[in-house]
């Protein structure tokens, strides 16, 4: 005779909710016991992981959030021009593409900026100045216009930061320029690049090389103005995003790559030296392609709690 309690069993297992529950313990299950690397099924060997020079990065599965690779990534660190992925990607959803940006006297003696003072340019234009070149006048001048002041412009990224899950951030200013109360970490850093990324005008901004743009000392000319992102053309499939350098923060970079339909996004902070975040950021790449195309990412977190919560 069949007592209650396994009648009550075998309806909860048979109801939508234990269907899927099933469904997830057998997939699960299935996924654990595939080869990975060439192994035997069973053993799961993870690949040994690139020594670098950044005390800081981080390696995510832009489709699913999955973390393929960290070290230090809730760290704080200055995140220098890394800062122009959130200045870029609220000037592409707050501003007026075609309206003029002027620049002003502040924006004028930012360091490292060839711009002057009184200087108009199309916003659009300015904001192809920032992300390909990296000025920080002009990523002033964009969140003058846009914020009001630089004050009401680092309002607007810290809300950005709030709504992106950006725990360990917070901005000052619209360039990355150091000071102690502007931070981030590689974590978040990585949050704001997959959000930018889903803009497809950022996406083909930060994916171009090279852009030709007005010459303004000489009107009526153009010039080619250059990414300083170097990966674009040394790294295979390379699609974006931002370099940053300052001597307090070193070597900074947030690089995106797809291979065979995968794209992985890598961010290092804190690199020894201009160049060696191309290298680091090259060698955590090829890591991650490896680790993800033999299915060793991690779940998205929030897959990883939903499972805890379902079993």
């Amino acid at each position: 005779m069949v007592s209650l309690n396994s009648v009550a069993k075998y309806r909860r297992l048979l109801s939508p909710f234990g269907i899927v529950r099933l469904v997830l313990m057998v997939a699960i299950a299935c996924r654990l016991m595939m080869p990975d690397c060439g192994v035997a099924a069973g053993e799961r060997v993870l690949p040994d992981a690139p020594w670098i020079t950044a005390p800081s990065a981080i390696v995510v599965d832009m489709a699913t959030g999955g973390i393929i690779y960290a070290k230090g990534a809730d760290d704080r660190r200055y995140p220098a021009s890394t800062t122009k992925i959130m200045t870029g990607i609220l000037t592409l959803e707050n501003g007026d593409y075609n309206q003029n940006v002027t620049v002003s006297s502040h924006a004028a003696w930012v360091e490292s900026t060839g711009l002057w003072a009184g200087q108009s340019m199309r916003e659009f234009e300015m904001l192809e100045l920032m992300l390909l070149e990296s000025d920080n006048g002009a990523a002033t001048a964009l969140g003058e216009t846009i914020g009001g002041s630089e004050a009401g412009f680092a309002a607007m990224m810290n809300q950005k930061a709030q709504e992106l899950g950006m725990s360990g951030t917070h901005f000052v200013n619209c360039n990355g320029m150091p000071d102690e109360n502007h931070y981030s970490t590689a974590r978040d850093i990585a949050k704001v690049a997959a959000y930018a990324m889903k803009n497809e005008m950022f996406r083909r901004i930060v994916a171009s090389p090279k852009i030709i743009m007005p010459d303004w000392e000489n009107p009526g000319s153009t010039y080619e103005a250059e990414n300083t992102n170097k990966l674009l053309e040394s790294y295979p499939g390379c699609i974006g995003v931002k370099t940053g350098y300052t001597n307090a923060a070193g070597g900074c970079l947030v690089s995106a790559a797809s291979r065979n339909g995968r794209e992985l996004l890598c961010v290092v902070l804190k690199s020894s030296d201009m160049d060696t975040r191309f290298s680091d950021s090259a060698a955590l790449l090829d890591y991650g392609f490896l680790c993800a195309e033999n299915g060793l990412a991690e779940l998205p977190r929030n897959l990883q709690i939903y499972i805890v919560l379902l079993f």
